[in-house]
């Protein structure tokens, strides 16, 4: 008795299994069939894909060459909030990793809902190299590889070296996933919470410039800002970069954003782009605004390595902090010895 107990279920079970496969035969129009393997790669070739997501070299005529498909990804949500900077040069690829371990170690990003993303450049003169890359993400960074941004009638080479690749910095306005971005540059150091900045309205805000003369500008520093993705905005600035009006031959993307957004931005707390150059002209405001600082910009002296700026040179101060805070980096990553003391 016991067997045939057993024999009823084990027979409903056989009965499901070929119903199952037979109804899903007869509805097998409600799916993507792909009858020709070539098929397949143009489907794959159709869809979109997030620019850090690399390429697979894949012959479908190959079946060696095929990846095996992972069982155990979990689907991650895209967060709100993108944080991002670029590297366009190698030599910025430390500023890059002091930035992004000094942005988490004063923000939850879970908490913020956003994440890092680094705008790099990989071919051409002094472009960023695999080992470059390697080091970036492992200290937070999510890479997203663009090629230059071309536009009709700009010479690119007229452009200041320093500045030649900073309207790559334009791509960022077509990442639409994202609800807004805040883009810092690389030379930079967080020192504060910068959620205020992901919950500002319109389209663009920007502290305003200082120079050794000026202290508030009527213009804002590019070197921060946050803003809104649009593509409709995407297309339109790539167009604008070539009227004589909005951008001067050996300009970079600060003036072109100036013109461009004129009478459509607002201004941001002075803390949230502490220019190094208050430190030597303006030094009474510095001393002021330091304490609630968030984002200092080492404009007008880069770090470089251990012994360059000491007691005695004009940042001295501002160089040492540096300094400290990349230490601190080094040891946390065990970069000690692969990495030079900035400073």
């Amino acid at each position: 008795m016991a067997g045939k107990r057993l024999a009823l279920p084990a027979f409903l079970i056989v009965a499901l299994v070929v119903a199952f496969f037979t109804l899903n035969k007869n509805g097998a129009s409600k799916y993507v069939t792909i009858e020709d393997p070539d098929d397949s790669l143009d489907l794959l070739q159709s869809s979109w894909q997030p620019p850090h997501i690399r390429s697979l070299d894949v012959n479908m005529s190959d079946p060696s060459s095929i990846p095996d498909i992972p069982t155990n990804i979990t689907m991650k949500r895209t967060p709100r909030f993108a944080i991002s900077s670029s590297v366009m040069t190698a030599r910025f690829t430390q500023y890059a990793m002091m930035l992004g371990y000094t942005l988490q170690k004063h923000n939850d990003l879970d908490a913020l809902d956003a994440e890092l993303i680094l705008l790099v450049r990989t071919e051409g003169k002094d472009a960023v190299t695999p080992q470059n890359i390697t080091r970036l993400e492992r200290v937070g960074w999510k890479i997203m590889v663009e090629k230059d941004l071309e536009f009709e009638g700009v010479d690119k080479d007229r452009i200041r070296p320093y500045h030649r690749y900073n309207l790559n910095k334009l791509y960022l306005w077509s990442y639409t996933h994202y609800e807004r971005i805040v883009f810092i540059d690389a030379d930079t150091l967080c020192k504060g919470s910068i959620a205020e900045l992901l919950d500002q309205p319109g389209e663009i805000a920007g502290t305003p410039d200082t120079w050794w003369d000026i202290l508030t500008d009527t213009r804002f520093n590019s070197g921060v800002i946050t803003f809104r993705p649009s593509i409709e905005e995407f297309n339109n600035m790539v167009v604008a970069v070539s009227d004589p009006n909005m951008h001067k031959p050996n300009d970079a993307d600060q003036a072109f954003l100036n013109a461009y957004f004129r009478f459509r931005f607002h201004a941001l707390p002075y803390k949230y782009n502490f220019n190094l150059i208050m430190y030597q002209h303006h030094r009474r405001t510095w001393d002021a605004l330091w304490p609630e600082a968030v984002i200092v910009h080492f404009t007008t002296k880069k770090p470089m390595p251990s012994g360059h700026c000491r007691k005695g040179c004009n940042e001295w101060e501002p160089s040492e902090w540096y300094s400290m805070l990349c230490k601190e980096m080094l040891e946390f990553y065990n970069y000690t010895n692969e990495l030079p003391l900035l400073g």
